[in-house]
């Protein structure tokens, strides 16, 4: 029936947090020989490396797809002086000559989704990767655009390897995680354009569809009132439906969150409290639940009347916005009885970046989330 509830692709989940990290690489390494492709920012953060540098510790020789970032602006001497010291430590990691750079050309004049698209361009010129039993995304020194676009494609490319040839490729996806050190980092200048995921528009500006509802799911981190100022204003949404992090580490940090963005949320954009949705924090799957549930009973209460778009903003931490990305692509792709939501991700990125912390006693925590392959069979 179509009014029932969407049917969850990712429940149950793979998820294995820092505690089950390498032995859980250590045992999938060792049940037969593997091709490894790992796929990684050519950043400045200091945790870059980690996700790479573990798995080759447990086993693993793999080839890498260093994905290159050009804004066309000059970097700071810290953040230049970082970045190239992860790629000599990625070398000697790994092998000249197991690396591959990708060019991806960040923000720019186009309006619309050109990092995005930029982004797509260059996994696709990249080369097959049927040959591989396992591709890691690891999106520790990606820009958010970059790590969904990338994360979004290869899910597809994937699945279509399945349907067309049989071959079932295993697809990770890694991140260092840490909440304070990314507070700590100085504040870095907005771009002045609303962009979105290729294939995550939402139909926002299509003929005939203008008078659609739209539904507003900002995920939501700390200090974003600019950000999703800007979105308001791109979206103008009929509903917004703030998703904010719990439970969480720090038990208070939802609320404090809230509070943060209390005017421009309750007052300015007259947002109804009672829509305040909750997504884990450290669980990507339970909140990519938790959202996919949510935009579901959206989709079925408004059917008669022609159906809505949802739009989910991750201005959250790196897990949260995997969960939110696997939310929308579910909808987009998955399993759906009836007719689909219009689903769009806009996000307004960072133009220029402020100096990271530098400080080594900044505590991360690894995760690695299975997304696709071996174990669906």
């Amino acid at each position: 029936m179509s009014d029932q509830p969407a049917k969850m692709r990712w429940d149950p989940y793979h998820l294995f947090p820092d505690g089950e990290f390498d032995a859980f690489w250590r045992e999938h390494l060792r049940t037969r020989d593997r091709k490894l492709l790992i796929v990684l920012g050519r950043g400045f953060d200091m945790r870059a490396l980690e996700a790479t540098r573990r798995i080759v510790v447990a086993g693993a020789s793999p080839d890498v797809w260093l994905l290159g970032f050009d804004n066309g602006l000059q970097d700071s001497e810290l953040r230049t002086a970082m970045t190239q010291k992860n790629v000599l430590d990625l070398e000697a990691l790994c092998g000249v000559d197991r690396i591959s750079t990708l060019d991806i050309r960040i923000g720019g004049p186009a309006v619309g989704n050109a990092t995005s698209t930029s982004t797509r361009r260059a996994i696709m010129g990249a080369g097959s990767i049927e040959g591989y039993d396992d591709v890691v995304i690891d999106i520790s020194a990606m820009p958010r655009m970059v790590a969904l676009t990338t994360i979004a494609k290869l899910i597809h490319d994937l699945d279509e390897i399945e349907r067309s040839t049989g071959r079932s490729i295993n697809l990770h996806v890694t991140t260092a995680e840490s909440v304070s050190a990314d507070l700590k980092a100085q504040q870095g200048t907005l771009s002045e354009e609303v962009t979105t995921v290729v294939g995550f528009s939402g139909h926002l500006t299509a003929q005939g569809t203008e008078h659609v509802p739209r539904v507003w799911f900002p995920v939501l981190g700390e200090n974003q009132t600019d950000r999703l100022i800007k979105i308001q204003d791109k979206l103008d949404p009929d509903e917004i439906c703030p998703v904010v992090p719990f439970p969480s580490r720090e038990p208070r940090r939802g609320d404090e969150i809230i509070d943060q963005h209390r005017q421009v949320l309750f007052d300015d954009f007259q947002a109804e409290p009672r829509n305040i949705l909750r997504a884990s924090e450290y669980n990507p799957f339970e909140a990519y639940k938790q959202l996919f549930a949510a935009m579901d009973r959206y989709r079925r209460a408004l059917k008669e009347l022609g159906g809505c778009k949802a739009f989910v903003s991750p201005v959250s931490s790196k897990l949260l916005s995997v969960g939110a990305l696997l939310a929308c692509y579910d909808h987009l792709h998955g399993t759906i009885a009836g007719s689909r939501l219009m689903v769009g991700i806009p996000y307004v990125e960072t133009a220029v970046y402020g100096d990271p912390v530098v400080d080594g006693a900044i505590q991360t925590e690894l995760y690695a989330m299975w997304i696709r392959g071996e174990w669906e069979n």
